[in-house]
């Protein structure tokens, strides 16, 4: 419950954010979220973050906000109503499974505009996986908690020069926590 309760603000402005359209605070809570919650290398956590993007993508697609997606937009955002009943509720398992109905819905939305070359949360898990292995979390640990292999992930970060984006470096003290929590799992 700790984790769920730590991420209801964040969950709250996301579907507020969504509902709005607001490219931009959906991005700054993306990257907020991603620190907040880096530690816990939880799948809650994680489908938070990568979902925010995705979220960010969508709305950042004016094409994709015209009326012939209206009702998949709204799907999307009933869903997004339900994750943040769960979350608040404590109901990590619900949650869980509400997330792959938003993908679900996500991917509803791609099949009528099927312009992207790999699907937006697939790319959205790819990102975070490299944006979290660049930051110091363990590459199989970024891979375990998105389904990606460890290539896909090191590709990506390779690619796009993840690691000299990143300003952001986890201290020593930062790994060992993450280092523990993993062992006491």
């Amino acid at each position: 419950m700790d984790i769920l309760r730590h991420l209801i603000p964040y969950i709250s402005k996301i579907v507020s954010a969504f509902k709005k359209r607001d490219q931009r605070a959906l991005r700054k809570l993306n990257d907020e979220v991603m620190k907040a919650t880096a530690v816990d290398c939880e799948q809650v956590c994680f489908d938070v973050v990568v979902y925010s993007y995705v979220l960010s993508k969508i709305v950042s697609k004016p094409r994709l906000l015209g009326p012939e997606f209206r009702s998949a937009l709204i799907s999307i955002e009933h869903v997004l109503d339900r994750i943040e009943d769960a979350i608040e509720s404590g109901n990590k398992e619900e949650a869980l499974g509400l997330f792959f109905e938003l993908q679900k819905a996500i991917g509803r939305l791609e099949e009528r505009d099927p312009r992207f070359v790999i699907g937006l949360v697939t790319k959205g898990k790819l990102k975070m996986a490299a944006t979290l292995y660049a930051q110091g979390i363990s590459l199989g640990v970024a891979a375990d908690i998105t389904g990606l292999e460890k290539q896909e992930i090191l590709d990506y970060a390779g690619e796009t020069m993840m690691f000299d984006r990143l300003k952001d470096e986890k201290s020593i003290a930062e790994r060992m926590k993450i280092a523990r929590k993993l062992l006491s799992d």
